[in-house]
């Protein structure tokens, strides 16, 4: 399967409640991440403003996040990375 950047002009579910901010989709849209502001129609928490949208074979999430939610996500994940890295090196010596 073949993905890439796309910039993101809709959100690949096809809502119009949600302006995407960025994304990767695949060719046939069938998975995809994508995180956008949208319009508060869809959470009932008000600093909720984000959503977080993946997409695979096997699973489908929708996330209401607040900007400290967005942070702390892509904190988890570098940290996560970076373990797998160094766990990586480890293993190759």
């Amino acid at each position: 399967m073949k993905t890439g950047f796309i910039l993101p002009d809709s959100c690949p579910r096809g809502r119009t409640n949600c302006n995407p901010y960025a994304q990767i989709v695949s060719d046939n849209c069938e998975s995809f991440f994508c995180v956008g502001l949208h319009d508060g129609s869809l959470s009932k928490v008000l600093q909720d403003k984000y959503t977080v949208c993946f997409k695979g074979p096997h699973d489908d999430d929708i996330s209401m996040c607040d900007k400290r939610d967005l942070i702390h996500q892509a904190a988890v994940l570098t940290q996560a990375l970076a373990i797998i890295e160094e766990g990586e090196q480890d293993v190759a010596q």
